[in-house]
């Protein structure tokens, strides 16, 4: 649909869904995948992530010991950091039928503290894996000190305002050894407008061709420590 002279200018989704990978045990080094979208001449107003996770050979997973983040090498949005890690549970929450969530400032329920929601209190395990909408943790605390009392202070609107044109970061790390835990897929919707015209393509997101834009998966790659 174009839009006449005097028009806001219409977003355009942007999905890009990629396999995963084997999280090392146990490690800071964690591993991370990058994706690059060339789009100069488009500005970013909203960004969710999806991200889907099990375990390794049956072995059942402890959320935990999780600490992903999404950054594009000046903004870093924290994902989840240890969720259920407190004062009164250093090792997390041990949730263990893995995760499928969306990851999304519209969320009602903050991912470091999702049980009281969920299941009714922090001390309550789910019943199944976890899944639905959740905030983005937002606690730039070290993983081996964070608390959930700790200031929340990234969120994914920071990616707002910016340009497109950029290359997209997922980071991922098992901070506790015994559990190995695998990415099955994760994915970004990044939602633009187009700068500075006023008439432009009206770009949907519900499966239509015109709605997505994929990009070639990339390998996640074990990172440097």
């Amino acid at each position: 649909m174009l839009l006449c002279c005097g028009a806001s200018p219409a977003s355009a989704a942007i999905s890009v869904n990629f396999t995963g990978g084997i999280i090392p045990d146990g490690s800071a080094t964690g591993i991370s995948a990058s994706t690059t979208q060339n789009l100069p001449n488009e500005t970013i107003t909203g960004i969710t992530v999806n991200l889907e996770i099990s375990d390794v050979a049956g072995e059942g997973t402890f959320l935990g010991d999780l600490y992903f983040y999404l950054t594009d090498g000046n903004v870093l949005v924290t994902l989840l950091n240890r969720p259920g890690r407190s004062a009164s549970r250093p090792v997390g929450y041990d949730d263990t039928l893995g995760l499928n969530l969306t990851f999304s400032d519209a969320g009602t329920i903050d991912a470091h503290e999702y049980r009281p929601a969920i299941s009714g209190d922090n001390n309550t395990p789910l019943s199944g894996e976890l899944t639905g909408v959740l905030q983005p943790d937002g606690r730039t605390t070290s993983p081996a000190t964070v608390v959930t009392a700790d200031s929340r202070s990234t969120s994914l609107s920071d990616f707002n305002g910016l340009s497109a044109d950029r290359t997209f970061t997922l980071f991922a790390a098992d901070l506790s050894g015994g559990i190995s835990h695998q990415i099955d897929s994760w994915g970004l919707e990044i939602t633009t407008v187009p700068e500075p015209s006023t008439t432009s393509l009206f770009l949907g997101a519900a499966g239509l061709g015109l709605g997505y834009r994929r990009r070639n998966p990339p390998r996640f790659r074990q990172s440097q420590g």
